[in-house]
This record gives C-alpha cells, structure tokens and sequence, in this order.
C-alpha cells in the first residue's frame, strides 16, 4: 500500500515539473525576443547594448525618399515635358519640404557628432593627465627617498660631518662656501619636493574638472542620440505625409529624380572614360579617392565603406592624403585655408547656417558629398545648392597605393 502510495507521489511530482518546464519554455520563447542582440550588432558592440560607446556611430536609416514607380527613362522625360505650371509648383513646394527633412536630418547629425567629439578628446585629456600624475609620483617617491638617506646620513653622523666641514676646510671663506654649498643643496630639494607636490596638486584639480567634463561630455553624446532617434521618427511622419501625395505627382517626383541619377551616372563615366574635358581626375589626388568611393551608401556617424556621413566622408578621404580631420562639419572648416578666388579642386565646401553639411568640390561646377539617408555618395552640380558658406584648401600629400 504505502510503495503504491510512493508510486503515485512520484508520478504527481513528474507531472507537475513538466508542466512547470513547459510553461517555464513557453514564458521564454514570448520573453527571449525582447533580449535578442543581433550577432551582427553583438560584434559590433562588444561592450553591450547597455553600454554609451564614443566609437560606435548609431547605424539609423531614415528613408525619406518615396516608393519606387515603375518607369523608365523615356516615360520620365514625357512626364516631365507634359508637366502643367501648376504641376511643376507642386512639384517644388515637394523638393522644399524634402530640403527641410535634409537640412534637420545633417543638423541632428552634426551635433551628434561634435558631441561624440568633444567626448573622444576629454578622454584623451584624461588618459594623458593620468599619465602624468603617475610619472610625478614616481619622481616625489625618488625624491623622497633621497631626502630621507640625507636625512638619516645628517642624524647619525651628524657631528662628524661638521667636523669634516671644519677640519678640511682650507681657509674660512672655504668653510663658508661649504656650509653654504650643504645648504643650498637641502633647500633645492625641498623646493624641488614641493613643486613636485603642488604640480601633482594641480593635475589632481585639473583630472576632477576633466572627470566633470566627461560625464557632461556623455550626457550631451545621450543627449544628442536621443534627438536623432526623435529626428528619424518625425521624419518617418512626414514620409507618410508625403506617400500621400497624389499619384501624379508622385511619378513626376520620381521621373525627376531618375533623371537626375542618370544625368550624374553618365557625368560619372565621362569623368572615369577621360571625356570630360572640364573635369580631369589627377592620379593620386583626394578626387580620385572620393570617386573611388561614389555609391557607399549614408550612413550616420559613419566614416569608412560600410558608409558616410558628409564629415565622415572627407576624413576617409583627407586620411590618406595625410590630413588628419575631426569628423565634424564645423570643426573641418576651421582647417586649412580660407579659399580665394576659383575653387580647385579637392577644396572643401561648406553649406548651412550653423555649418551642416561639406563636400569636396571636383571641377567643372561639380562636387562630390554624402547627401542624405536612403542616398549614396554622389556628384551634384554646385549651382544647384544656395547655401554654401565656406571653402577651406588643405595641405594634402599625394595617396600611395590605391584607394582605400
């Protein structure tokens, strides 16, 4: 009776850890999602989603481009010649909005990068303060130990030592020079002592300000990617906004918009083939490297082939030209010289009021830039843009080997 007993207990028990397992699983498959990283992103990111990375750009994309319709290139241009006046307004009251989502998207962009900046160079501040401090007490620690041997030398012989002063002096104005030489040897070290202490002090201050820096320097990196991820959601908005255009407009934008790439694909060629007697790529030059790089698609923060920004982009570019610069649009323009007369090309332009967006000019009225997301590095005629502000021309070397 009690083994049946026994029999049955167990077999609740087994029942009942079953169960428990089942649910528990159940529980886990709806939970795990939620916590799921990415093994692309988890590569990416080493120290963790949780974790505020200075090296890690936020890879946002915010298409603001509408949907592909299906025409070619003659349709494009019949739409475009049929256009009514009141369809081409229309069609520019479209482009402007655009504008605007681009002009807010560089400026969200470039803030987040001046942040990320300023955060980079405290760092580095920190790193070298701390090195620093470690180096002078190192040298207090070797000073004191030298003081400490004079120290203990004086106590315990110290009547001997003022004999051998007086004994091998030859005259008194020697013994006055000795005892004056004893003397100032032990007020350089004290002196010397605390220098070493009050310099020590004034890294200490300095490394808590830097310390102070740091955290603000982070909260304004948070605080900047917080406002991309509020930009890239407007902007999201307005995309619907604008899907909801009427259709004919929408193909009009779309036929302008495919004559535009075709326009620049075939400038593109002319440039590679040689034909084009306006613009001439020299070998080794910062213009070859951007053409190199033309299609890479935007990317915010990015600065290598996996994507651009536009300050992104000429640090790529400049870095194998041998100019280092920040990757910022407001900080380059500080670079260099101030462009008179003619533009040359490989000059950087700058565009905006506060300065947002820069690319390189290539010749013949062209420059070349990261534009904005959902695009691609790309050459536009410079005519085509009222808003540039500056040209800096930097001091390059010639690249060795082929672009990167």
């Amino acid at each position: 009776m009690d083994a049946m007993k026994d029999a049955a207990y167990r077999g609740y028990l087994c029942k009942s850890m079953g169960c428990f397992v089942l649910i528990f699983m159940l529980l886990f498959s709806s939970v795990a999602p939620l916590y799921a990283v990415p093994e692309d992103n988890a590569q990416d990111n080493p120290q963790g989603t949780g974790a505020i990375t200075i090296d890690l750009a936020p890879e946002i994309e915010i298409d603001v481009e509408l949907d592909a319709l299906a025409i070619d290139s003659d349709e494009a241009q019949e739409l475009l010649a049929q256009a009514t006046p009141a369809q081409r307004a229309e069609l520019e009251r479209l482009y402007a909005q655009l504008d605007e989502i681009d002009r807010e998207t560089e400026i969200a962009v470039e803030e987040y990068n001046a942040a990320r900046m300023r955060l980079e160079q405290v760092a580095e501040s920190i790193e070298v303060f701390e090195q620093d401090i470690e180096l002078l007490e190192q040298a207090y620690e070797a000073q004191a130990q030298i003081l400490g041997a004079r120290a203990v030398e004086i106590y315990k012989g110290g009547r001997e030592i003022i004999l051998q002063l007086i004994f091998e002096a030859e005259s008194l104005s020697d013994l006055m020079n000795r005892i004056n030489y004893a003397n100032h040897l032990s007020t350089a070290d004290a002196e010397l002592m605390a220098r070493i202490r009050n310099q020590r002090s004034r890294l200490e201050t300095t490394m808590q300000q830097l310390s102070f820096d740091e955290s603000e320097a982070a909260s304004l990196e948070f605080e900047m990617r917080a406002r991309m991820i509020e930009v890239t959601a407007r902007n999201e908005d307005r995309k619907q906004e604008l899907r909801d255009q009427n259709f004919t407009l929408l193909q009009l934008f779309e036929a302008a918009r495919l004559q535009d790439n075709l326009a620049e694909e075939q400038l593109a060629y002319s440039i590679s083939d040689g034909t084009n007697q306006e613009i001439v790529v020299v070998p080794g030059s910062p213009v070859e490297t951007a053409m190199a790089l033309r299609g890479v698609p935007y990317l915010w923060g990015g600065a290598d082939r996996r994507g651009f920004d536009c300050s992104g982009l000429m640090l790529f570019i400049f870095a194998q030209h041998g100019v280092n610069l920040p990757h910022h649009s407001g900080s380059q323009v500080l670079h260099g010289q101030a462009v008179v007369g003619a533009l040359q090309p490989a000059d950087l332009i700058f565009f905006g009021s506060p300065i947002h967006h820069v690319g390189m000019y290539v010749g013949g009225g062209y420059f070349i830039h990261a534009p904005r997301t959902g695009d691609v590095v790309r050459l536009n005629a410079l005519a085509n843009r009222n808003d540039m502000v500056a040209a800096r021309r930097l001091d390059w070397q010639p690249r060795e080997g082929a672009p990167r």
